[in-house]
């Protein structure tokens, strides 16, 4: 049986944006606003650190 090649191409990149998009997907279930919850992804996902609540 002959192995694949990948040429060192691996999707570990992707994996791990999912699984920052999974963990906060769950922390926000409490988003009432689409709008909200995109903007919280795009957040995390760019490394980003949510701002603090306005007093």
């Amino acid at each position: 049986m002959k192995s694949l090649q990948t040429g060192g191409a691996n999707n570990g990149g992707t994996e791990a944006v999912n699984g920052l998009i999974e963990l906060h997907r769950r922390i926000a279930r409490g988003f009432r606003n689409r709008e909200n919850y995109r903007l919280r992804m795009l957040l995390i996902a760019g490394g980003l650190d949510q701002p603090p609540p306005q007093v």
